[in-house]
């Protein structure tokens, strides 16, 4: 019931008098952190979110949930102190707004009414209270699982167990049988993905997903990843491989189906059970995705509980349980900084992933127009939302109009210094971070949101910038379809200029070159702090091997440079544990 239904009729009428009804839809920002607290929201209809600012798109700093016959904001209301949390409609949401102006005019106007309202807000905030007392006992204690988590563990280790003795033909079967199933709903999956998120293309997505399931499998197909691997007969050592354990994969929101097939078939390949959890904007499409693969794996006869996901919307509370449970042998965390630094804080092996932020450096000599048909292609593929995606173009000014001209000749939008005003108030917030309402979205939209005239047909957003703009906003990673450009006397100052971009993020992750002097591009990868220097082709599908040598992966390590434990593109041969036998020469 709506604290003010408590009411008796003819007082409801009074209040009902100041209040002003709103609809908001489902994403929507109806409250700010750190916006004025100017009123109260009743909630009629609906579910809103209650979420501190994170910098990183796959970070979880949800708070909790309000219903029906709530309120939202009544802290503000009573202290008149700024908004201390953002709101955002889970939902479709219907509230009544009671201004703070119109409560202290009813309360002037209707003394005992307002003793009443009173009354009612201080026992909803007394409630909340309690209940974040009763959330902060249990963050105390949350190295205590609960009875679902040990339940999940539980099946997952007994199911491996099972699963360990598989022959290499049945497991490479199965794990034909699981790419083919979630290939064949790729267009379904992307839809979904894309309606849920609102982040991303649907035909790009179907590119991602079908890519993770068939080029993941080749890598995989005929490889020996179980018992005698490799002997070394100079050396009389002999390598022998066997399982990690249960592996819980962290999902983003950004790939999570292409990233959930991904990590199932090289858990399954290393004879290890995989838990996936998904962030909540993926929990519709992770669990379609997890339902194909579990019928992939009862065809084949599979041990149950191999394969499994957190069905339910999960919170920190519930993913450290899994990270730090003692069955738990190891993390697979794709995802924001924090995600990922909970990961290596959680006392359990772990794989994680630093942010990118790749520099792009255009040479004198580089192919000019073959370079801006790579970098719309790959900054425009799926809006720009893969990690390893082109950021900041350091360009050598003697091709930079030329440059410029292949750029707008291939879909892009030179973006001038009045329109950039504009588009900076919409494309961050105002601590710089790339709004998330704009992650993922298309440069039409982008453009249109900030009141920049483009064509219909319009890819990519290019902001020439100065070089004292080079640690701004626009300097850092953007998970979207815009692109710095920052020009460089020459080659040398390109160096210096990237080296720069990747010290204030990025650092480890993916760089691009392009030219035509080999020397060029090996003293570029020989200086650049990048695990992968990609030459003369697109980032953010050459940094996860597609049309490159690279292990097709979906988890792409940073190196120490970055804070992770490998540089490599992620593969089974990362959830393997190797014995050696050395035998007496």
């Amino acid at each position: 019931m709506n604290l003010f239904d408590s009411l008796e009729a003819d007082d409801r009428k009074v209040v009902e008098g100041y209040l002003r009804q709103m609809r908001f839809p489902k994403g929507h920002c109806i409250v700010k952190e750190g916006d004025p607290g100017d009123g109260c929201y009743i909630v009629d209809a609906g579910e809103i979110r209650l979420e501190l600012r994170y910098m990183d798109t796959d970070s979880e700093g949800v708070l909790g949930y309000l219903e029906k016959g709530t309120v939202l904001g009544e802290f503000s209301l009573l202290d008149g102190q700024p908004r201390s949390a953002s709101a955002f409609a889970q939902t479709d949401v219907v509230v009544r707004w009671l201004s703070k102006t119109d409560f202290e005019a009813l309360c002037r106007e209707h003394q005992a009414l307002g003793v009443k309202i009173l009354s009612s807000l201080g026992c909803e905030l007394t409630t909340k209270l309690r209940r974040q007392n009763l959330q902060m006992a249990e963050h105390i204690f949350s190295d205590e699982a609960d009875a679902e988590t040990n339940s999940m563990v539980a099946k997952a280790v007994a199911a491996q167990k099972k699963f360990a003795g598989w022959p290499e033909d049945k497991v490479d079967v199965l794990l034909k049988d699981i790419a083919d199933t979630v290939s064949a709903q790729a267009e379904i999956l992307a839809e979904a993905n894309v309606k849920d998120s609102g982040i991303g293309v649907v035909s790009d997505k179907v590119g991602k997903i079908r890519f993770a399931c068939q080029e993941v499998y080749k890598t995989l197909a005929g490889r020996k990843a179980a018992g005698a691997m490799e002997e070394d007969k100079l050396r009389h050592v002999l390598s022998i491989a066997t399982p990690v354990g249960v592996v819980l994969g962290i999902i983003p929101v950004t790939n999570p189906v292409s990233t959930i097939v991904f990590k199932a078939q090289i858990c399954l390949k290393g004879r290890n059970a995989l838990i996936f959890s998904c962030h909540r904007d993926a929990l519709r499409v992770g669990g379609m995705t997890g339902e194909l693969i579990e019928s992939a794996l009862k065809r084949h006869g599979c041990p149950d509980g191999l394969v499994q996901w957190i069905k339910n919307r999960t919170d920190r509370k519930k993913t450290a349980m899994f990270m730090r449970h003692p069955d738990v042998s190891f993390i697979l965390a794709t995802g924001g900084p924090s995600i990922v630094k909970a990961a290596y804080s959680s006392g359990t092996p772990a794989i994680g992933v630093g942010a990118g932020n790749a520099p792009v450096l255009v040479c004198s000599d580089a192919d000019i127009a073959k370079a801006a048909k790579m970098v719309i292609q790959g900054k425009s593929f799926d809006n720009g939302v893969i990690c390893g995606s082109e950021n900041n173009l350091v360009v050598v000014k003697k091709v930079r109009d030329e440059f410029i001209r292949q750029l707008e000749a291939n879909g892009a939008v030179i973006v001038n210094a009045d329109a950039k005003n504009r588009l900076d108030a919409q494309l961050f917030d105002e601590v710089g971070h790339l709004a998330r309402q704009m992650v993922g979205k298309s440069a039409v939209h982008i453009a249109s949101a900030s009141g920049i005239k483009c064509a219909s047909g319009t890819r990519l957003l290019v902001i020439p910038l100065g070089p004292g703009e080079l640690s701004g906003p626009y300097g850092h990673e953007k998970l979207a379809p815009v692109l710095s450009l920052f020009t460089v006397a020459d080659e040398e100052e390109g160096l210096s200029v990237c080296k720069r971009i990747l010290e204030q993020q990025g650092m480890g992750h993916t760089a691009v070159i392009h030219t035509g002097d080999e020397k060029m591009a090996r003293r570029f990868g020989l200086e650049i702090p990048a695990s992968r220097i990609l030459v003369n082709t697109a980032s953010s599908t050459g940094c996860i091997g597609i049309g490159t040598g690279l292990t097709p992966s979906f988890t792409l390590g940073c190196g120490t440079y970055g804070g992770n434990s490998t540089t490599d593109n992620v593969t089974y041969t990362h959830l393997l544990n190797v014995k050696r036998l050395a035998m007496d020469k």
